[in-house]
């Protein structure tokens, strides 16, 4: 590492760090840019040439007796003020070595640079002092103004706050706010981090993988590599920095983790269902949830590790949990998992329970043959979910369970993740993991519903599932789009479209509509006062069978809605559903619509702009998105609903009962009748 001298400016180079005593600076970079190891080179280089011209000047000028010359100019007196600083302040406390990460690594050298990376927490450690400086805050500003600063939310200064024992803060004057042990509680409190930790009265090593990636959750970098190369030292690995692989790095990140560290709390990430009675029985109006809402990047995120550490922000409760310990609690039988890296996933070797869908008591008769692991329950047609016990804990002490979802096309091999209860029900009923109090777990070993199995789960950088392109015309890329398939609502676009004013309500078994002919079904009916929208899915006639989705609308007279109507959910729900049964009274489940048949190729989901489309009902607009479902083994479409208003220059549009809107919307409802009127993404429509 090179250390800068603080009275000349020069640098050192030492290999043993922890035999020479220096200083270290912890700072949040400036927007402006920093000087670079380039630039006190080149002012180190131009300070010995002023030496020698004023060195040979002075020797023919000079007589015996003359006062002596000008003070020697050094690098320092041309170098930034935070550099000047930094070095003043390490002088006063008596270090003549300082390290500052912007200047003192020769980034043109990928070498030096992937070895500063690996190694700077180390030398954080190694430091006699680090100085943290919090160039947003005075000391004037107070305890508001040290909790807010930006140091706090960088991703670097994470281990630049844990890996010193002695750190200083002090503020944009250079005058100190206090040390990290004066100030623990405070700094706990904004970080999360234990205050044991920051003393080093505990050590990191013993702190779970899922409570350090927690501390990690909601920090930012400049580059999303760094959010990976910051957190090496806290784990202990290293691994080549290679800037260009983006999210990748923080999957390779955990994959060497996983080599490393025997903890499986790396896996409970995402939404965690705290109430294992719900297993089966379904989730009703967000109970038993665990906090978090249903994202869609957790519900596409269907391999083993996260995208980064945002997806552990509730994980800070988990605790790592010894396989021997585990065994004499509960009765699992104790298993040294090995993890096998593949281009499938990750091959390993888990306690598994079985628990069929739909019965929260069956399961544990079920899982008797070891490696048993079909996704349906033999005669009932049911999906299921297997249940892998991991060797971690929440805060009440209850073992944690991945949630499996069985691949219908390869034995053994599983997504991360499933839907407890129905599809639609919000706001948290996807969960990639259940707590299981150790009761029922010794019940379930008891029972003989436990059995060690060799899995292989998904892995993978970011979500799974991307939503296949759409093709600019019908007919072009077979297989996007089309029928027979099934269309699902998801929970949180229905949340979005109640704060909107609109109670819904989702047609299909259990919220799941098959479209199986081109017949046009509702998919949702949306009610408020005076107005009702329905989003009609079917298939087309024509030999594309195309996917087809479209959006009616009626208005009673005098009616108009807007986005500050407020409604109460029950009345407005129970309207919905009667509007799906006066259209389907023989059935009473599935709205038919009595509009002619899809408009070829209007309707065609596939002629849709990145399978999107906005639609105008009245003072509405209805904006569709249909992506690719989770499901594998069947085509399955997930279909976001948004609902706004009208902008006031859209709506002076309106002339004499004509309505112009150009682009990719329809026109879907008048004043006092029910119609279905659209066009193409490139027609003008006039209603």
């Amino acid at each position: 590492m090179w250390l800068l001298d603080t009275e000349d400016g020069t640098f050192q180079h030492v290999d043993r760090p922890r035999e020479h005593r220096y200083a270290i600076l912890s700072h949040v970079w400036d927007v402006t840019g920093e000087q670079s190891f380039q630039d006190l080179i080149a002012l180190q280089v131009a300070a010995a040439r002023t030496r020698t011209r004023l060195a040979r000047r002075l020797t023919s000028l000079l007589h015996p007796g003359a006062p002596a010359g000008p003070a020697r100019p050094t690098a320092l007196t041309h170098a930034s003020p935070k550099i000047q600083g930094c070095c003043a302040l390490a002088r006063r406390h008596g270090y003549r070595k300082v390290w500052i990460d912007s200047c003192c690594i020769d980034k043109t050298s990928s070498a030096e640079l992937s070895e500063a990376i690996n190694s700077m927490c180390e030398w954080y450690a190694a430091a006699d002092v680090c100085f943290a400086l919090l160039a947003d805050v005075r000391a004037e500003h107070g305890p508001r103004g040290f909790r807010r600063s930006r140091w706090f939310a960088r991703g670097w200064t994470l281990q630049e706050l844990i890996a010193p024992r002695a750190l200083l803060f002090v503020d944009a004057a250079w005058r100190p706010l206090g040390s990290k042990a004066s100030l623990a509680q405070v700094v706990q409190e904004v970080t999360g981090v234990e205050a044991a930790v920051l003393v080093h009265a505990r050590a990191v090593e013993t702190v779970s993988v899922a409570r350090r990636m927690a501390w990690a959750a909601r920090r930012q970098t400049t580059r999303v590599e760094d959010r990976a190369y910051a957190l090496m030292g806290l784990f202990g690995v290293h691994m080549p920095a290679v800037y260009g692989e983006g999210a990748g790095a923080f999957v390779r990140l955990q994959e060497e983790i996983v080599r490393r560290v025997p903890d499986q709390s790396i896996f409970a990430w995402g939404p965690l269902l705290r109430d294992d009675k719900l297993l089966g029985a379904g989730v009703g109006g967000g109970g038993g949830g665990g906090g978090v809402p249903d994202d869609g990047r957790f519900w596409q995120s269907r391999s083993l590790f996260a995208w980064s550490p945002d997806a552990f922000v509730n994980a800070g409760g988990l605790e790592a949990v010894a396989p021997e310990a585990l065994e004499a609690s509960t009765g699992v039988p104790a298993v040294l998992p090995e993890y096998a890296m593949t281009s499938h996933g990750v091959r390993t070797r888990l306690p598994l329970v079985r628990v069929p869908h739909g019965d929260a008591g069956a399961g544990a008769e079920e899982g008797k043959t070891e490696g048993k692991t079909e996704g349906k329950t033999e005669g009932k047609g049911k999906t299921e979910t297997v249940l892998a016990l991991l060797g971690c804990e929440d805060e009440a002490g209850r073992v944690v369970a991945l949630l499996l979802y069985p691949r219908p096309d390869a034995a053994g091999r599983f997504f991360v993740g499933h839907y407890v209860g129905r599809p639609q029900v919000p706001p948290n009923s996807y969960f990639r993991a259940v707590c299981l109090s150790r009761a029922r777990v010794a019940e379930l070993v008891r029972a003989g519903g436990v059995v060690l199995a060799d899995v292989c789960i998904a892995s993978g950088a970011g979500p799974v599932v991307r939503a296949p392109k759409p093709s600019a015309r019908p007919g072009a890329g077979a297989g996007e789009w089309r029928w027979p398939c099934a269309v699902v609502v998801p929970a949180w676009s229905l949340a979005g479209v109640e704060r909107a004013g609109f109670a819904a309500a989702v047609g299909g078994e259990e919220g799941v509509l098959r479209v199986e002919g081109v017949v046009q079904r509702a998919a949702l009916v949306l009610v408020a006062r005076g107005e009702t929208i329905r989003v009609h899915v079917g298939g087309c006639r024509c030999l594309g069978r195309f996917l087809c989705v479209s959006v009616t609308g009626s208005k009673s007279a005098g009616g108009r809605g807007t986005s500050s109507t407020k409604t109460t959910g029950a009345g407005f729900l129970a309207d919905a559903m009667s509007a799906m049964r006066r259209a389907a009274p023989t059935t009473g489940k599935l709205a038919m619509s009595e509009d002619p048949l899809a408009r070829c190729p209007a309707d065609h989901v596939a002629a849709w702009e990145k399978g999107a489309k906005t639609f105008v009902c009245g003072s509405r607009t209805v904006r569709l998105v249909v992506s690719s479902w989770m499901t594998p083994g069947e085509e399955m479409y997930s279909l976001e609903v948004t609902v706004g208003v009208l902008t006031e220059a859209e709506e002076e549009e309106e002339l004499g009962g004509r309505v112009v809107y150009a682009g990719s919307r329809s026109r879907a409802f008048t004043e006092d009748s029910e119609v279905s009127v659209g066009t193409d993404s490139t027609r003008t429509i006039v209603a």
